[in-house]
């Protein structure tokens, strides 16, 4: 076997370091080390296993490696060869395997198999793991690297850290509220490491408070295992951060499925809202003497032709014990006349709050109610089909469309059961996702951890995610584009919360001001997540809802959320410097060609930043450009290969800078460069621009809009700036010529 081991691990590393940048060596004793560019970037830690209230370790025998052998087999990824070991653990067969894929060897995944179960395996903490494969030592080596580590709760924002990799590294984030780490070098080759199945019992651990090691496996919590159960790890590489979150969600949907269609139909991610959540003016406040149901009506009716949906948070329900959810119900006091009622008179659609539940809920069979729950003194968890079934049911009559579960984080926490069982944590939200799916619900998480996130990727009704903490008006919370990386990988759209549009609110209850509200209307924009003001009625800046929204709170959205450029991390991580730069692209068609109109926004910069033309991943390769100040239009200038865009040190958060970029569309002799409806944030969004016909006499560009609304149309032909305004018809179309500039129709 050793003989065989030895050979196969040549013939990969000659391979690998001919043809590709990212290789892994497996050794007959069942170590193994991750290689970049031919350099040692990881190598591992020893394997252990937690049996009968005992540690196996490989680092000192106790877990005794029994054989080794090579072979070939396929899973959903595609065909691969496989690394085998087989360990003793006492009495107990352990099996890992390491998998590389002939298609694409840039992904490898380490397998664990309890070949004989595991009694008596629960660590000393939750936080800890009771089994380490893979595992990397935290070490200094031939080449500078840095790292980012997702942690605590909004998909792993709140706690995430960015810093150097090396012997002094100690804020990895793992335990129970850990999450996906990546491991960077200044040129930006990047790996990723996360769970790839069983992610609500996964864990990573960093075994010292410096350096050490790092593992991932099952939760410390976890104390018996059934015989052959199976949890695995992916490692992905590719040259450019942002590149690897793409291909790395790439795989996990590949194996998982998409969410395109559910993302396409969740009418949240589609039209404006009003939200009523905490930094909301009318978060646990109404209109002087007022209630709830008076002020959202008064507020409905005039709002109706901009807002879509309403977002009702966690006042309208009742609480009970440690302020948990007794009853999912409208309070009297808040809506005397339901729910029911408000949607009848208004036909207005509903996002509706939930948190974690009581111990003293009166749904659950030991207080009464009808349902099987797990009852617990912190709290309570329902473990009943019919139970989400009929919660959710009743709300047909609501108007509901999104279903907010906030509060992830602590009804995890507060429930010992999900910490201990296997199978529990994800039969909860699956269960949750069933009842949506029937009842065509879609939810948004709110304080996830990155286990939930992870989670998500296996139900098709949760299509968005918050990605930072609670708005606050002057905050800070605006700062999504790194949490927007991993929601986007996953296919949730991210959530930046709710924002004032105006930056006075008369008797506020926060007694706060908003001075960035046009920066916090952008980002809301640029995430492709709800847009969701939350102003005084009479204090709404319908001009700045306007930059995002056309015909009835439609809304002009990016292709892709906008996510941080690889120089902002790669800055923060070696230079320690904290700027926000992010890019995202709008997508159109032409000749049968996508072509990207790119964005760039920069707030808070340092020094004057150069991007050069490789730094950004969202042009179209092979297209000319040019790149234009959303300020000035006239600002316009040629883009080439060769060309770099210096961000000025004076991007700040009331003057922050942002930088369109417009590919050629060449027509016989002329080269024309359509800017879009330059009046919004994202002027050549598909939602406006609706195709780019080529025709055999001349060049049209689709546009949509509302009924008599008139849109003026900016473009650069051969050279020259010019504009044409057209009419919309009743049908919501119009064309304009980008060679006479006339209207169509």
């Amino acid at each position: 076997m050793a003989t065989t081991s030895i050979f196969i691990f040549q013939a990969l590393v000659s391979l690998s370091l001919c043809q590709n940048p990212f290789s892994i060596t497996t050794y007959s004793n069942g170590t193994y080390s991750l290689y970049v560019n031919g350099k040692e970037w990881l190598k591992s830690a020893p394997t252990f296993f937690r049996d009968s209230g005992k540690l196996f370790t490989a680092e000192d025998g106790s877990l005794k490696l029994f054989y080794t052998v090579h072979e070939v087999g396929v899973d959903k990824l595609g065909n691969f060869t496989t690394s085998d070991y087989l360990y003793w653990a006492g009495k107990k067969e352990m099996f890992v395997s390491i998998r590389q894929y002939d298609h694409d060897p840039n992904l490898v995944v380490f397998i664990q198999n309890y070949t004989d179960g595991a009694s008596g395996a629960k660590a000393d903490s939750f936080d800890k793991i009771i089994s380490g494969f893979p595992g990397f030592q935290v070490q200094d080596g031939p080449v500078n690297r840095g790292y980012l580590s997702f942690g605590g709760y909004m998909l792993g924002d709140t706690h995430k850290s960015i810093g150097k990799w090396g012997d002094q590294t100690k804020d990895i984030r793992d335990g129970l509220t850990g999450g996906p780490l990546v491991i960077f070098d200044e040129e930006g080759n990047t790996l990723i490491i996360s769970p790839l199945s069983e992610f609500m019992v996964a864990s990573n651990w960093q075994d010292r408070e410096v350096g050490g090691n790092i593992y991932w496996g099952l939760m410390g919590g976890i104390d018996e295992v059934p015989y052959h159960y199976t949890y695995m790890t992916i490692v992905c590489y590719a040259k450019g951060i942002n590149k690897a979150f793409e291909k790395w969600g790439t795989a996990l949907r590949k194996l998982y499925g998409s969410k395109e269609n559910s993302l396409a139909q969740d009418l949240t991610l589609h039209r404006a809202g009003y939200w009523t959540d905490n930094g909301a003016y009318y978060y646990y406040k109404t209109e002087p003497q007022k209630n709830y149901e008076q002020t959202m009506l008064d507020l409905l009716n005039k709002t109706v032709f901009t807002f879509n949906y309403f977002q009702f948070d966690s006042w309208w329900y009742y609480k009970g014990l440690a302020g948990g959810v007794k009853l999912w119900e409208p309070r009297t006091d808040v809506f005397p006349h339901g729910l029911g009622y408000i949607y009848n008179k208004t036909f207005s659609l509903l996002a509706l709050h939930n948190r974690y539940w009581s111990a003293d809920t009166q749904y659950a069979k030991q207080n009464g109610g009808a349902y099987n729950f797990i009852v617990e003194d912190t709290g309570a968890l329902p473990v009943d089909q019919k139970f989400w079934n009929d919660l959710l049911n009743k709300t047909l009559t609501w108007g509901l469309v999104m279903y907010e579960q906030d509060w992830l984080n602590v009804q995890f926490d507060k429930i010992k059961a999900l910490k201990t069982n296997l199978t529990l944590g994800e039969m909860w939200l699956t269960q949750m996702n069933e009842a949506a799916k029937t009842n065509d619900v879609f939810i948004q998480y709110c304080m996830a951890n990155p286990r939930h996130a992870l989670q998500s990727l296996t139900l098709s009704q949760v299509t968005q995610a918050r990605v930072s903490d609670d708005y606050s008006p002057g905050g800070e919370q605006w700062r999504i584009g790194v949490s927007s990386m991993f929601a986007y990988a996953l296919g949730l759209a991210p959530s930046k919360d709710t924002f004032w549009t105006t930056d006075v609110q008369p008797g506020n209850r926060y007694k706060k001001s908003e001075p960035y509200t046009e920066l916090n209307a952008l980002v809301a924009t640029l995430s492709t997540g709800p847009y969701g003001p939350s102003d005084m009625a009479g204090h709404i800046d319908y001009r700045l809802i306007n930059k995002t929204c056309i015909y009835f709170g439609q809304l002009m959205h990016p292709s892709k959320p906008a996510t941080a450029m690889d120089i902002q991390i790669i800055k923060q991580a070696f230079e320690s410097l904290k700027m926000e730069i992010w890019s995202t692209y709008s997508m159109n068609m032409f000749k049968n060609t996508s072509l990207n109109w790119g964005t760039i926004l920069a707030v808070e910069t340092s020094g004057n930043v150069t991007l050069k033309y490789k730094d950004m991943d969202f042009l179209t390769p092979g297209v000319s450009y040019l790149v234009y100040d959303y300020k000035d239009v006239s600002s316009f200038r040629e883009f080439k290969t060769s060309d770099n865009l210096v961000l000025p040190n004076n991007c700040t958060k009331s003057e922050f800078c942002l930088f369109h970029f417009v590919p050629k569309l060449e027509y016989g002799n002329n080269e024309i460069y359509m800017l879009g409806d330059v009046s919004k944030w994202i002027p050549a969004s598909s939602t406006r621009i609706r195709s780019i016909v080529y025709q055999e006499a001349d060049l049209l560009i689709n546009l949509w809009g509302g009924a008599n609304e008139e849109i003026t149309i900016h473009y650069v032909l051969n050279g020259k700036l010019k504009s044409s305004t057209c009419p919309i018809k009743t049908t919501g179309w119009n064309c304009i010529s980008m060679l006479t500039g006339k209207c169509v129709y």
